[in-house]
């Protein structure tokens, strides 16, 4: 007769201890994440209008989209009209399938952190010039490589839109400002945190606008509702 053999409390207090041991040290599969959690209450948006004001528009543009360069001079006729009344918030999201967005979103940030106040904006406009926004397209871009492209061409849209940033400064902010690439990362993650999936979109004070704001008529039968609505 051959008899199982059962250990002793000791011996099951010592294996369990063993194994406790061997789990500390298993590495972890966990990963810290590659970028801090983009967690801001301006959403890394560029603001101007009325900052106090009751009534928001959010935009979500891409430097590098036609469409966007499309819809930027009527854009630009509605915060004219109501920079007095209503707070513009301009997020950039850089479709991936526009090469050189992430650069100009980037650029955009560098001009924001290094420029004066108000440069970036003069920076959507140097950029939304058709005949600059020709020079960044995939096909014109195709055979540049991301230096050439930077020196070149986003260089020469940052010191037409900047006084106070230089091109050799521009460059060297590029290639070291830790902030300037991570406020990039930001307001990408934002956009997908807010459901954002291309260019350009709208929200109004939180809601989602998918059609009907084509025209000047169209944003000012909309904002007046609300500009003149008691709180």
């Amino acid at each position: 007769l051959t008899l199982l053999h059962t250990p002793t409390n000791m011996q099951s207090v010592f294996f369990v201890a063993i194994l406790f041991l061997v789990a500390l040290a298993w590495p972890s599969t966990a990963q810290a994440p590659s970028s801090p959690i983009p967690i801001s209450s301006s959403s890394y948006a560029f603001s101007r209008g009325s900052l106090s004001s009751a009534t928001t528009v959010d935009l979500w543009i891409d430097l590098g989209c036609s469409d966007c360069l499309n819809d930027w001079p009527l854009l630009s006729q509605v915060y004219d009209k109501y920079s007095d009344d209503v707070r513009f918030n301009y997020h950039l999201f850089p479709l991936p399938y526009h090469q050189f967005a992430f650069l100009l979103a980037k650029s955009a940030n560098c001009v924001a952190l290094h420029g004066s106040p108000g440069d970036v904006f003069n920076f959507f406009d140097t950029v939304y010039t058709p005949s600059n926004q020709a020079l960044i397209y995939n096909s014109a871009t195709a055979n540049m490589t991301y230096n050439e492209v930077m020196t070149t061409t986003v260089s020469k849209f940052v010191t037409d839109s900047s006084d106070s940033l230089s091109a050799t400064d521009f460059l060297d902010f590029m290639a070291s400002d830790y902030d300037c690439e991570q406020n990039t990362r930001y307001q990408f993650k934002n956009a997908a945190l807010s459901s954002i999936y291309g260019t350009p979109m709208y929200t109004v004070n939180g809601v989602t606008i998918t059609d009907g704001l084509s025209t000047i008529e169209d944003w000012t039968t909309f904002l007046d509702g609300l500009v003149s609505s008691p709180l």
